[in-house]
């Protein structure tokens, strides 16, 4: 099978995002930490050294704003400054609150056998994904040993509002959380408030009366997905495990009978063995 392209991909540009313009200023917020950490945001697996302007286009922050986080962010560690080439990338500070922060999920050893065996069997990408603004973040992948499957990796993000992972997260959010992402999408221009409503509503029919999210051409029109819920006690929001892969394998006819209900019951699978319930 033909892995996929980079062509297509949506919901990569990162902006500065503060509160909502309708929530009013919040005296809380800080505007600069919110700019470094765009920054640091902007890096995916796939890529090289980045230079200010092209990290300026990512954030949607001026370069001259740029160069004073990525000078501040590398005198503290964050970012490696490549001297040579006037490039950065993400040095061992950054690299060293990932290991904390995967440390601080337990449950993902626990998940390795389960989600590789649902690799294998269903020969599709299986990966954990989290909220990350207004798109999903691709945190752990596993591909089947004996297929080869779509081009997508860790760190790769993707459409919150047009992907099986960003509905089931919409499905599965508590209201405060809705609200809020409500008021960023419109905030963005990406949405109307009628049309998230009218998604978060789709999505949550879906997510109960399957127990899973599907998404059939719905981000590229050449993958499917599929979606389950899961939420530790030892986070505040949930996360999502998905089974993806090119319409031709994954169809929706096998989403149903097969894929889905599979997922489903390896999330509950993860579940009893945190002694946690669906």
């Amino acid at each position: 099978m033909t892995p996929i392209s980079k062509t297509g991909e949506s919901g990569e540009g990162l902006r500065e995002e503060g509160p909502p313009e309708e929530a009013g200023p919040d005296r809380r917020f800080a505007t600069t930490l919110a700019r470094g950490l765009s920054v640091l945001r902007a890096f995916r697996t796939s890529d090289g050294p980045l230079g200010n302007q092209e990290l300026s286009e990512r954030t949607g922050l001026p370069k001259s704003t740029v160069s004073r986080m990525t000078y501040t962010l590398s005198q503290l560690g964050y970012l490696d400054h490549l001297r040579s080439i006037e490039k950065y990338r993400l040095g061992p500070a950054a690299l060293a609150l990932g290991n904390i922060a995967r440390v601080n999920l337990p449950f993902l050893e626990i998940a390795n056998p389960i989600m590789q065996e649902l690799a294998d069997e269903t020969g599709t990408l299986v990966a954990f994904t989290v909220r990350d603004q207004l798109s999903m973040l691709y945190a752990h992948c596993w591909r089947p040993r004996a297929a080869a499957t779509i081009w997508l990796e860790v760190g790769r993000k993707i459409p919150l509002d047009k992907t099986a992972s960003g509905l089931c997260f919409l499905a599965s959010a508590s209201e405060r959380e809705c609200r809020g992402l409500r008021q960023e999408f419109v905030a963005s221009g990406e949405l109307t408030g009628d049309a998230f409503d009218s998604i978060v509503k789709t999505a949550r029919q879906q997510l109960l009366s399957l127990g899973y999210t599907t998404s059939i051409g719905g981000w590229v029109d050449t993958i499917n997905a599929v979606a389950v819920p899961f939420r530790s006690h030892e986070a505040s929001q949930a996360f999502v495990f998905n089974c993806g892969d090119l319409s031709n394998n994954l169809t929706e006819a096998r989403i149903t009978e097969e894929v889905g209900p599979l997922l489903r019951r390896r999330v509950g699978d993860l579940e009893s063995r945190m002694g946690q319930t669906a």
